[in-house]
């Protein structure tokens, strides 16, 4: 038993090096060493000799060979005592794999208490193929490679019940076939296993993006090469595809709903809605953790989202509700799957993600322009500032006009801030300059100028948001890690991985804004540029300092006073046709600029700045620092260190702890032999040891206590919005290659000494042979007849050449005797009955298809 434990422990550290094998050469060469442990011949007292690692000098050795290399006779084996069916199954396999042959299991016998008294196991070739498997002429798949050729290897135990134990009980050792060389045991089917920690790390790498090709050749590296690597990549394929599947409850939807109330379970914030249509199938969705909450709570009053496709099996249209936080990045505050577009689901989401943030409404909400989500908006939050994506605006008015210039207006017109009256003087003059008086899409763009044109949404807090590219890089971001074949459950996990990215950038710019300073460098960086970089966070201090640097070409050309208020007419150097108006109210020492740019972006302006030295104010006033873009937005929290482990780790979670935590173990073990002998012993030891912690009857499974008794079907693959639309008349037909007509292929193409095949294209070109021997007589001479062309046209193409013909005239059609391509004489038909030759011979149905097809 222990000898079989060091194996498992090998192939543990094998896998563990393999994750980590791309540190250092040094945990490369760990890697192969702790392999090479594994190739050790389990099997060495028992061999004639002493040699059983050696290894054959030539890979292409004969069966003769091989029969005198490291071969155990019936007297080696036969009452040879194993305490366990696996330990015997593993000594054959590892005899297997140091012969050249593989293994299966063939015969297991059980007594009346289902206990089981006989094992056996036969080389993989033995028996053979039934012939009726052999005789089938209708196949549809291409048959298998016969692999059987009557085999007699074997070898069987039984249980000693009196001593309890198996005993080997049969032996055979001959083989009727060449036995591989070594460099070919790495394919044989019993030696290719895809250990538990190997696909634990493959199947983190495969949720993270990466195919199963790319994983099969790291671990080929970090393994010292493909023939150490232990199986194929079909083999890694078939193993994760296994892994997803075993997942899965009853259906991947109760799955994906039991995973969003099992982190419910553990996150008392945690919040979910589905819906089940009429047929039972899960529809629509919405999930947020109490994390997402709070930063609604902090930053939900600019509020974008949008949908993407091709995220998800089943095509399901995912929505990124996306926010700003305070330093200026993407935040995310919701997910949600649906199964449609319409206005009807719209409005079911955003009344759900209401019901989520406790009821506070967005203060502005940026879109695409999609009318159904436009009207849901009105509904659900009337009172929130909707504005149209500048980005799909600008795309929308190429493809539209077709005119770059025009596109350049536009553009100047939608996001320069300008008066009323300056605005509307630009769009006529737009609108004239390229003679779009008429141009209805023109006309309901400029019905919608309140929600894209800069003049109207400028004393409007977007936080600096035009667009909604913040769900569109979300969406690309999102694309690199899933895709059109990603189960429910698990793109679950995968938003979850997305949300702890956000976080750790987050948590990155707190740590660069708090442990560090600024160095300051403008004329007022005793007083505001210093009160500013300590109070704003380090993005949004720099959009400050931009203001401050401004601030030294602007001038006072004007003062007047007023009730508890002064008006300050602001201009700029050498700009001497543009000013803004500053309103000091004395009060509070609130600024307000006709910039607008405090109520837009919620940091003060450089012409606030102006005003601000001419009334000696020493700080930024209070009421003019917006508190989400400060240092302190949100109530401070304390960051668990997670050295530990906690229940809720799950077994890969814990396998990459373990993993990084011996990064050191790895890199210094592997700098001497002694070091590395040393490292191997104790990981043995404590492999031991968690094997008799373990107590795999004690793990338990997915529990269905709870759960609905109807169990929720799974949704069927939808068409979204962004799906092509196809028709039967838009589909292209398959041409032939040289005459360009449909229903049949170059090779089987009349013009190439071809038989033209079935029209229906789907079902594919094939070579006809109605016209055979038994039908026709191939030496019959040729048979003249007329052909009525009265109701056909003039042109009849034939072969290679173009014919014009007169109505009732005769004429000659080749035609293939057989499916060889051997040409029979041609024949030619009477004008009224085709069913019927002038020598009284009956034509076949299928050639009357092939005329009325390819000729008529």
């Amino acid at each position: 038993m222990r000898q079989d434990t060091a194996v498992a422990v090998s192939v543990h550290n094998n896998g563990a090096a393999s994750l980590e094998g791309a540190i250092s050469d040094d945990s490369l060469s760990l890697a192969a060493c702790t392999f090479n442990s594994t190739s050790s011949n389990q099997f060495g007292s028992l061999l004639p000799n002493s040699e059983a690692n050696t290894q054959p000098s030539n890979s292409d050795r004969t069966f003769s060979s091989y029969a005198s290399r490291d071969r155990l006779s019936e007297s080696d084996v036969i009452g040879r005592v194993f305490a366990s069916i696996e330990e015997a199954e593993t000594f054959y396999f590892d005899y297997a794999k140091s012969i050249g042959f593989s293994v299966r299991k063939n015969i297991m016998r059980t007594n009346v208490q289902g206990q089981v008294t006989i094992r056996r196991w036969v080389c993989s070739k033995e028996g053979k193929r039934s012939k009726k498997y052999l005789q089938l002429r209708d196949r549809k798949k291409t048959a298998k490679p016969l692999t059987r050729e009557l085999c007699r290897a074997a070898f069987r135990i039984r249980f000693d019940h009196r001593k309890g134990v198996w005993v080997a009980c049969e032996w055979v050792d001959t083989h009727t076939h060449v036995l591989v060389p070594a460099v070919q045991v790495q394919f044989l089917r019993s030696t290719r296993q895809v250990s538990d920690v190997d696909y634990a790390t493959a199947s983190t790498m495969y949720l993270f993006g990466m195919k199963p090709s790319r994983i099969h050749e790291l671990m080929a590296k970090c393994s010292g090469g493909y023939e150490n690597v232990g199986f194929t990549r079909s083999d890694l394929s078939n193993r994760l595809y296994e892994g997803r599947r075993e997942q899965i409850l009853q259906t991947d939807s109760e799955t994906f709903i039991s995973l969003l109330r099992g982190k419910q379970d553990m996150d008392p914030g945690f919040y979910y809605q589905y819906t089940i249509d009429s047929e039972g199938r899960l529809s629509d969705t919405f999930w947020c953790d109490s994390g997402m909450r709070a930063e609604f709570h902090y930053f939900g009053d600019v509020l974008s989202f949008d949908s993407t496709y091709r995220t998800n099996a089943y095509n399901k249209p995912l929505v990124l509700f996306v926010g700003l936080n305070h330093h200026m990045r993407s935040t995310v505050f919701g997910f949600a799957l649906l199964s449609s577009e319409t206005e009807d689901k719209y409005i079911w989401l955003l009344r759900t993600f209401l019901s989520a943030m406790d009821g506070k409404m967005p203060v502005s909400i940026v879109t695409d322009g999609d009318r159904a989500m436009r009207n849901a908006i009105r509904t659900v939050f009337p009172h929130a500032s909707h504005r149209l994506c500048c980005w799909h605006l600008e795309r929308n008015a190429t493809t539209n006009i077709s005119d770059p210039n025009f596109t350049s207006a536009f553009k100047d017109v939608m996001l320069n801030y300008m008066a009323d009256d300056e605005f509307q003087f630009k769009w006529d003059q737009m609108i004239g300059k390229f003679h779009l008086t008429k141009n209805e899409w023109i006309k309901k763009l400029y019905a919608d100028r309140h929600m894209w044109a800069e003049t109207f949404l400028r004393h409007k807090f977007f936080g600096g948001l035009r667009s909604n590219q913040r769900c569109e890089s979300m969406n690309a971001y999102i694309n690199q890690y899933v895709g059109g074949k990603l189960m429910l459950f698990e793109f679950v996990m995968q938003m979850e991985f997305l949300i702890s990215r956000l976080r750790y950038k987050e948590a990155e710019d707190d740590h660069r804004s708090c442990q560090t300073m600024p160095v300051l460098i403008t004329h007022l960086q005793k007083h505001y540029e210093q009160q500013a970089a300590t109070i704003y966070t380090r993005t949004v201090f720099n959009r400050v300092l931009k203001e401050l640097r401004e601030d030294g070409l602007l001038y006072i050309s004007n003062c007047m006073s007023d009730v508890g208020r002064r008006i300050y007419v602001i201009k700029k150097f050498k700009l001497e046709d543009r000013s803004w108006r500053v309103v000091f109210h004395e009060a509070d020492s609130k600024l307000v600029c006709t910039c607008h740019l405090m109520q837009s972006l919620g940091i003060p302006c450089s012409h606030s700045f102006t005003v601000m030295k001419a009334e000696n104010l020493s700080e930024i006033p209070k009421c003019m620092i917006l508190p989400r873009w400060t240092k302190n937005s949100k109530i401070a929290q304390s960051y668990l260190q997670y050295f530990s482990s906690k229940p809720s780790m799950n077994e890969a979670a814990r396998i990459g702890s373990l993993t990084i935590a011996c990064r050191n173990l790895i890199h210094f073990a592997a700098k001497s032999v002694d070091g590395y002998n040393d490292a191997i012993q104790v990981i043995h030891g404590l492999t031991l040891r968690a094997q008799d912690v373990l107590d795999i009857d004690a793990i338990p499974r997915a529990s269905t206590k709870g759960r609905p008794v109807d169990i929720i079907k799974d949704p069927l693959i939808i068409k979204t919005k962004g799906s092509a639309k196809t028709t039967k008349a838009s589909v292209k037909k398959r041409l032939c290659g040289t005459c360009q007509q449909p229903g049949h292929t170059k090779r089987t193409c009349i013009q190439n000494g071809g038989v033209k095949g079935n029209r229906d294209t789907d079902n594919g070109s094939f070579c006809t042979d109605f016209v055979s021997e038994n039908t026709f007589n191939t030496t019959i001479a040729t048979t003249t007849a007329t052909l009525d062309m009265s109701t056909w046209g003039d042109d009849i193409s034939i072969g290679t050449t173009s014919t014009k013909v007169d109505h009732n005239e005769s004429f000659v059609l080749p035609v293939l005797n057989r499916c060889d391509g051997q040409s029979s004489n041609g024949f030619t038909f009477p004008s009224q009955d085709l069913s019927q030759n002038n020598r009284g011979g009956t034509i076949p149905p299928q050639w009357h298809e092939w005329w009325n097809y390819n000729v008529r």
